[in-house]
């Protein structure tokens, strides 16, 4: 009794049988998917592989390989942060192991033969700045908007978790900039409304505070920029001690040892009135005439003064005193001093 032969396809699936010249193509086997597995086992760049022509990809939009000189950035950019580390990361990346999926672009509408990037921009920085390819396979998105583009960026760099808090911030602002509505915004964004207003606060923060922000960004969320932009709220001055001082408890906090705990309490104690803030005494000291005494936040002086002329020109010194250093007197007229029992010395008391 004859034998059952083998079947080929199998064979050919699990890779033990190699067709060389094929009459027809199998079903099983499409030829594109074949040709991907064997230049992912040689090791090639994958868009070595790829016709220069625009081919159709399952989206219905045309791929090809795009000189990265002719992409530019998005005015609307989803992304703000980008260190030189993350660069050179994917720089390597693309020099080992080539490119994995196609950036995404849309045409210039002003430039014709440029197109603006939606998603990919870090790739595209890796190519120019060290030269590591010099085109990328780009999957052409015709006729979006400069918010559709961005949005498009977005998703995908949601998708990939490539966003910090501080990225969130300023785009979000980009997008109110445009006209949206902070429901417009949320709608399109999936932040909740209230939200927003604490992105916002990170966002309007001073750029020598996002300046520290951008060494640790991943540290940073907006829980970190509300407390900071309550030392210098929108629009502070670069030279209010505020800002200063946010920009040194950032600093500090980028190092990444201390916890969003101690940057509140640092915030905090920044915010307390100069006069609650300094150490609390307990001096007593005492003179033939009197004490000079400091109790919890107080300061008491209590002299027995001879004459009311001595005691009118130590009033007016001390009141000069006073006034040198900030102490204001209130608008209310001070009463006179009262005489001492049987018409004796007077009392000045402070």
């Amino acid at each position: 009794m004859a034998r059952t032969p083998p079947k080929l396809s199998g064979l050919i699936r699990s890779g033990a049988v190699v067709a060389s010249s094929p009459l027809n193509p199998l079903a099983d086997l499409p030829l594109p998917t074949a040709v991907a597995k064997a230049s992912a086992m040689l090791g090639a760049q994958l868009q070595t592989l790829q016709p220069a022509s625009p081919e159709p990809e399952p989206s219905g939009h045309a791929v090809q390989l795009i000189p990265v000189e002719l992409i530019d950035p998005n005015p609307l950019a989803p992304r703000t942060v980008y260190t030189a580390e993350m660069i050179q990361a994917r720089a390597d990346d693309l020099r080992t192991q080539g490119q994995h999926d196609p950036i995404h672009v849309t045409p210039n509408p002003v430039k014709p033969g440029r197109y603006i990037i939606c998603d990919g921009w870090t790739r595209v920085q890796a190519c120019l700045v060290h030269g590591t390819l010099k085109s990328l396979r780009a999957e052409i998105h015709p006729d979006l908007s400069n918010v559709d583009s961005a949005l498009l960026g977005y998703q995908q760099n949601e998708g990939r978790k490539q966003h910090c808090d501080l990225d969130r911030a300023m785009f979000f602002e980009k997008l109110k900039a445009t006209g949206l509505t902070a429901v417009q915004v949320s709608t399109l964004t999936g932040i909740p409304e209230n939200r927003l207003s604490m992105y916002k606060a990170l966002a309007a923060l001073p750029p020598v505070v996002r300046q520290q922000i951008e060494k640790a960004p991943e540290l940073f969320g907006y829980n970190a920029g509300t407390q900071l932009a309550r030392l210098c709220p929108a629009n502070a001055d670069p030279a209010d001690l505020g800002v200063a001082q946010a920009a040194k408890i950032a600093e500090a906090f980028a190092v990444g040892d201390k916890t969003l705990k101690w940057l509140k309490s640092q915030v905090e104690a920044c915010l307390v009135p100069k006069s609650q803030a300094l150490p609390r005494t307990g001096v007593s000291i005492h003179y033939p005439q009197g004490f000079l005494r400091g109790r919890g936040d107080t300061v008491q002086l209590e002299l027995r003064i001879a004459t009311r002329e001595q005691q009118a020109s130590l009033l007016d010194e001390l009141r000069t005193f006073l006034k040198d250093r900030g102490i204001f007197e209130s608008t209310a007229s001070a009463a006179e001093p009262p005489l001492a029992e049987g018409g004796g010395a007077e009392v000045a008391r402070v």
